[in-house]
């Protein structure tokens, strides 16, 4: 039986590598034994399900299942908001779906928890944290991610005005930056010029989505702050 094994999703595998590389590498840090999908990884449906193409979604779910059952798979741990919440919230919708799924802050948060696990950035950082829609209203994913940047030592966490349920969208998620560019644009530097007024480093937020759609808007407004997704940053601390 595979304990544990790692889910990418398209965004980190394709666009993003960083961040995917980021993550396999602090799970290996930690000395975890876990499983990395890898080329046998399939969509995980969530644009799909977001727009309304339900039955192309499902063709998916149906497809991820019985790979991961016949991976005899227990615990599923992805970087991805979208995939964390598709796979925890829609799959059951839709078919019998009986894995355990964790988004990798709340699996880290645990961890470093129960292990004593300690976190030091190389030199004092301040930093914001944009809360992804799908791990924040989408999961109710709000603390995990804080309880790390919090016991790093070095690292001063400062929050926008809008935060947790009241986090403004960075305008990527849910199939817009696809069918409504410009849209997802502006949602991006509205969500950019909350974080300038704090005088800090980076962001940093915990999806590939977000952290795409904010480095956009970034270079569109010609601003000098920069996102990061947390993977990367622990990545420095450990």
């Amino acid at each position: 039986m595979t304990e544990l094994a790692y889910y990418a999703g398209c965004t980190a595998a394709y666009r993003l590598q960083n961040i995917a590389k980021s993550s396999v590498r602090i799970l290996k840090s930690l000395g975890v034994d876990f499983k990395i999908i890898g080329d046998d990884e399939v969509c995980c449906g969530s644009v799909l399900f977001n727009m309304g193409l339900i039955d192309e979604g499902v063709e998916l779910a149906n497809k991820n299942n019985e790979l991961f059952k016949d991976m005899s798979l227990r615990t599923l741990v992805t970087e991805c908001a979208g995939c964390a919440k598709t796979f925890r919230k829609v799959y059951p919708e839709h078919l019998d779906f009986r894995i355990n799924i964790l988004h990798l802050t709340e699996y880290l948060d645990r961890f470093l928890k129960q292990n004593n696990f300690e976190l030091s950035h190389k030199f004092p950082v301040r930093v914001t944290y944009h809360d992804p829609c799908h791990l924040g209203r989408g999961l109710g994913i709000y603390e995990p991610p804080r309880n790390i940047l919090k016991s790093i030592k070095n690292v001063e966490l400062v929050e926008m005005s809008r935060n947790k349920e009241r986090s403004r969208c960075c305008g990527a998620g849910g199939g817009v930056k696809a069918s409504y560019p410009e849209t997802a644009q502006e949602l991006g530097i509205q969500r950019l010029k909350d974080a300038e007024k704090l005088d800090v480093d980076m962001i940093l937020t915990a999806c590939p989505f977000c952290t795409r759609n904010l480095n956009d808007a970034s270079e569109l407004c010609g601003s000098e702050l920069k996102t990061r997704d947390l993977s990367e940053f622990l990545v420095d601390c450990i």
